[in-house]
């Protein structure tokens, strides 16, 4: 083997130790380092948020950098404080109140699917006696289950809280690093930055490694800040619509209703097109057409906006994150079908910063090398 082709095959069997390393990194270094550092890496990203507004404080207002950085930073730390104990308060009382009627609302839903399950297998009468009773009785198992279930989540709501009640010493303690870690790090920001980051070489000497880690990133932030924008834009509407509406529970609807709008393709359907079903087949034709009028008027919302903000903040045409959701689908589950857009948002930005191109000249000169040893060897036996 000659010289060329020997270091391209080096290349790449390093590239392929590098990024085992990298799996081993993300699977048990990344958790360990989150737990061990987390309150600074998010004060770094807070301190990163901070920035433009101290700028604005000592180039328009010419005010004192140390000042600057302690007013912004006593006025985050005062409005997530404020926000953290509005959301804490709420969140407990809500799930307090679901706790304590736990049972009446397992039994009410278990009720509303028994009659409409009456009603269906009343409309299936003309099927053999056997083949009911088998349904039926599948069907009366699955309710009690369903009770147990709803049980076993009130016994684990009230843990969740006493567990949540015992760990405010540690988060006190851990909400003191982070304030004093948002602090010094907006303070030297500009310094650690420096550090980290020199400054950005041209265009023209910027590897194809930098352009992968920026465009990366683009994407991926962009993909989340989408999803965290319907997240939070579906539970507020659903809150207040159904509150409107008179529908008892409405935040505890709005929350279940938004995590479950994290899931691509599937979304809130999954809860609002069953739910509407039931209302219809248990007579209550009111409530089933508000529950599919509101889920078809914010499905269509969705449809029409969600390609352009995808195309906007992942620089990605939606038949690409369509095809990513299908192949992580296929792949991973459900969690492949959140992941699978994200992979495909690194795989474009690797193919736009021409980072397989090395890869692909050392395969390129591995098979002109093999095909050159193939022909020779035809070459050879003709001569015997």
């Amino acid at each position: 083997m000659n010289q060329p082709v020997r270091y391209a095959a080096e290349r790449i069997a390093l590239r392929l130790l590098a990024c085992v390393a990298a799996a081993l990194l993300i699977q048990f270094a990344m958790p360990f380092l989150w737990d061990s550092l987390s309150p600074f890496i998010i004060a770094t990203f807070v301190a990163a948020a901070l920035q433009p507004l101290i700028r604005f404080f000592e180039r328009r207002l010419h005010v004192n950098r140390g000042i600057a950085v302690a007013f912004w930073v006593v006025l985050f730390s005062a409005a997530m404080f404020t926000l953290v104990y509005w959301f804490v308060s709420f969140a407990v009382g809500q799930i307090i109140n679901v706790a304590s009627n736990a049972p009446t609302i397992v039994n009410s839903a278990i009720n509303a699917l028994r009659e409409a399950t009456d009603r269906v297998l009343d409309a299936a009468a003309r099927l053999s006696g056997n083949v009911s009773d088998t349904l039926r009785e599948s069907l009366n198992a699955a309710y009690k289950w369903l009770g147990e279930q709803g049980t076993a989540l009130a016994g684990g709501t009230l843990n969740f809280l006493l567990g949540f009640a015992s760990s405010l010493p540690y988060a006190l303690v851990y909400a003191n690093f982070l304030i004093l870690g948002i602090y010094f790090i907006t303070r030297r920001y500009p310094e650690l930055r420096a550090t980290v980051f020199p400054p950005k070489p041209s265009a023209a000497q910027e590897d194809s490694m930098t352009m992968l880690r920026r465009s990366a990133l683009r994407g991926v932030l962009g993909y989340v800040r989408v999803q965290l924008l319907w997240f939070f834009l579906l539970m507020v509407i659903s809150t207040v619509f159904f509150q409107v509406m008179g529908f008892p529970y409405a935040a505890l609807i709005g929350v279940t209703a938004a995590f479950l709008e994290m899931i691509p393709q599937f979304g809130c359907g999954v809860f609002f097109i069953p739910w509407a079903i039931v209302c219809f087949l248990i007579q209550d034709a009111h409530a089933g057409w508000v529950i599919l009028g509101f889920y078809s008027i914010y499905s269509m919302l969705r449809r029409l906006i969600d390609p352009k903000l995808l195309g906007v903040n992942l620089g990605m045409s939606p038949l690409l994150s369509l095809v990513g959701m299908f192949v992580g689908m296929r792949l991973g589950g459900v969690i492949g079908l959140i992941v699978g857009p994200i992979a495909m948002v690194v795989l474009l930005s690797a193919v736009r910063a021409r980072f397989f191109d090395g890869v692909a000249a050392d395969f390129a000169l591995l098979v002109r090398y093999w095909k050159l040893r193939w022909r020779r060897g035809h070459e050879a036996d003709g001569l015997q």
